[in-house]
């Protein structure tokens, strides 16, 4: 079968962008994990160091337990929190505070904002409950307002801090980080090499057709 220059152009054009994709993923990926490796570590290094939960920017980061606020974001997600002002916080946001027992934490919406003595105290709600929560939200409990979330984190985080998933999601992507760097660092050093015998070859080969000259 015979295959004309136009086709073979298309063919390599074609390979060209496949392999450009497939490094433009790759390196996707690559990046997208070492974020994650990287904000899991930095979060257990910090509140094994403080004792506290982790914080990126000045906001806190907690792990959703329950599923009070689906569809929002469900059990399992992570929502960073950032201290404001009770003046600041009004209908529709949702802030994480200490429940009366001063054990446990919640985070659920405000529904209304009241009046309590001159200071201002709050109604919440969970976003998949029919009922607001008993009594009003003193403005000394709110531990800050959720700025943003992300789902499934808290699993990811939540297993890490288990000896199998240490090894699991921090050793391994290690490993393979490191392999990965080396094998741009070999590829790299090999065109090098390939360079300077490119160069060498041209300067012998000059040289020869200098020597054969009359």
């Amino acid at each position: 079968m015979e295959m004309t220059p136009t086709t073979n152009q298309s063919k390599k054009t074609k390979t060209t962008f496949l392999r450009k994709l497939l490094g433009f993923i790759s390196n996707f990926v690559f990046l997208v994990l070492l974020f994650v490796m990287c904000v899991m570590v930095f979060g257990l290094v910090q509140s094994r160091i403080t004792g506290g939960p982790p914080s990126i920017a000045g906001r806190q980061m907690y792990i959703v337990l329950s599923g009070s606020m689906s569809p929002t974001f469900d059990a399992g997600s992570v929502v960073f929190v950032r201290p404001v002002p009770a003046g600041e916080i009004k209908v529709g946001d949702i802030v994480t505070y200490r429940a009366r027992s001063g054990e446990t934490l919640v985070t659920h919406r405000v529904v209304e904002v009241v009046d309590v003595d001159g200071e201002p105290g709050f109604v919440t709600r969970g976003d998949a409950n029919d009922v607001n929560d008993e009594g009003i939200l003193e403005a000394e409990r709110i531990v800050g307002k959720v700025e943003y979330y992300l789902p499934y984190l808290g699993r990811v985080m939540s297993f890490t801090q288990t000896k199998q998933g240490l090894i699991t999601l921090i050793f391994i992507p290690g490993i393979i980080i490191i392999l990965y760097e080396l094998k741009n660092i070999i590829g790299y050093a090999a065109a090098l090499e390939r360079e300077k015998l490119a160069k060498e070859n041209a300067g012998a080969e000059k040289q020869e057709t200098l020597e054969t000259q009359p």
